[in-house]
């Protein structure tokens, strides 16, 4: 069955906080298809800083595991709900099923358009992240917290992250906060 993945980078970033263990994404295309199976892997990634090396590496490295990269200048609150939305209509033709990784559920509605389609849509994600209408909407939910053993990065250490308690984060700590993930994924992939 032909499958294509779409990654939400800040929604997979808040929900490996929540877990407290790193998403080794190299392992996340092979978990979800077979190699001959996969359509394509689309990963959408906030950049906080155009000039920033570090993050250019990142999204380089994402390319080199075989993943589209659709990354954007975002200040604040990373929104790609319109971009995956259009991905995911688009290039509904060349798949048969998609695994979603996103909590928004701006999303709820195209997911249950592709269904009237015939798509099968697999939803990953981390309960209390995810909205309840987007997971009404997908044929089945994969709780992240189950696939440990499968996604989880091993060899590297592990980053520490934020608490997650305090959820009222300004601008700027958000930008501090992805500029920390791209230095600590930088550091994972050397």
């Amino acid at each position: 069955m032909k499958t294509a993945l779409f990654i939400d980078g800040s929604y997979m970033y808040d929900a490996a906080k929540r877990l407290g263990w790193n998403i080794d994404h190299r392992k996340a295309i092979g978990v979800f298809s077979k190699p001959e199976d996969l359509y394509n892997a689309f990963y959408y990634a906030p950049v906080t800083d155009s000039n920033d090396e570090r993050q250019q590496k990142f999204l380089d490295a994402l390319v080199f595991m075989g993943y589209t990269v659709r990354s954007r200048e975002t200040h604040g609150d990373p929104r790609f709900e319109a971009m995956i939305a259009t991905d995911l209509l688009v290039t509904a033709p060349r798949w048969e099923r998609a695994v979603v990784a996103s909590g928004s559920g701006d999303l709820a509605h195209t997911l249950a358009a592709l269904r009237a389609q015939g798509k099968e849509i697999h939803l990953l994600g981390v309960p209390e992240l995810t909205d309840l209408e987007l997971r009404n909407q997908s044929d089945r939910y994969l709780d992240l917290r189950e696939l440990q053993a499968q996604l989880e990065r091993t060899g590297g250490g592990r980053r520490s992250y934020p608490s997650v308690a305090d959820d009222g984060f300004t601008s700027e700590e958000q930008s501090s906060l992805t500029r920390r993930l791209m230095d600590n994924l930088e550091d994972e992939l050397r």
